[in-house]
């Protein structure tokens, strides 16, 4: 996405609407090339389009591409990754899913563990851990789309497979639902490899808390560690000594 067009999106972000007058005004470019930025945006599933103008998508709404997310919250997700660090030793089979944080974790791994063998479905985290010969890494099959594999192809690779340690991330995290997500081939993904792991971690930064989504990824009781970027409130989590999991945040 060219920095032009992070502008407009926003722009609309604050807005809701914009027209293209208003965008040919403001940044001073003809209307065919606001009317390209404004498609780029829309095939991105970020804004749609309307007669002479576009409103915003509702971010609960659509799942952001890969190199959207990678954009956001970026120092949230490298203190959730140096937290998740220290739960992986050397020569021990992990699973990172196919988030930017677990893309994030995957090149701290690469600069200070050895001998890991991960498996993933994603195929920006895997090439960002073949880019050294420190650790092995494992790209699971399946239908590509947006950057990673899903569907039951994927789900019959993972289900023969066993893991140390999986680290997952989610859209939405409830108290009594758990984790969960937007979309059903992601959710069945990590259902799926959440069988067959000793240990599971669930990693999101602040702001997934209280939220649920369509597709349960994983219940209350099957997750052994909940790591974040910051203590959540009271109101989130009510009583810590409650929980079926340990709760990991960072200390500033």
């Amino acid at each position: 996405m060219k920095s032009r067009q992070e502008a407009i999106l926003n722009l609309i972000k604050r807005k809701k609407y914009i027209s293209v007058a208003y965008l040919v005004e403001k940044f001073h470019y003809s209307e065919s090339t606001i009317r390209r930025d404004l498609t780029t945006l829309e095939k991105l599933n970020l804004i749609k389009r309307t007669a002479g103008g576009a409103i915003l998508v509702k971010d609960d709404l659509i799942e952001p591409p890969h190199l959207v997310k990678y954009k956001t919250n970026i120092e949230e997700k490298r203190l959730i990754a140096e937290l998740a660090l220290d739960f992986i030793e050397d020569y021990s089979t992990i699973f990172l899913d196919a988030s930017s944080t677990c893309h994030f974790l995957a090149k701290k791994i690469n600069k200070s563990r050895e001998n890991i063998k991960i498996i993933t479905p994603s195929l920006v985290t895997a090439l960002e851990i073949n880019s050294s010969s420190r650790n092995s890494v494992y790209c699971v099959g399946g239908l590509v789309a947006d950057g990673k594999v899903g569907g039951p192809l994927s789900e019959f690779l993972l289900s023969e497979l066993h893991v140390d340690f999986s680290f997952i991330s989610c859209r939405g995290f409830d108290r009594s639902f758990g984790a969960s997500d937007i979309l059903e081939t992601e959710a069945g993904i990590k259902k799926t490899i959440l069988k067959n792991s000793e240990k599971i971690a669930l990693l999101f930064d602040h702001s997934k808390f209280n939220k649920r989504y369509t597709f349960q990824t994983a219940s209350i009781h099957e997750i052994d560690f909940v790591i974040t970027d910051r203590k959540p409130s009271r109101e989130v989590i009510s009583n810590e000594d409650e929980m079926n999991y340990e709760l990991v945040y960072w200390n500033e």
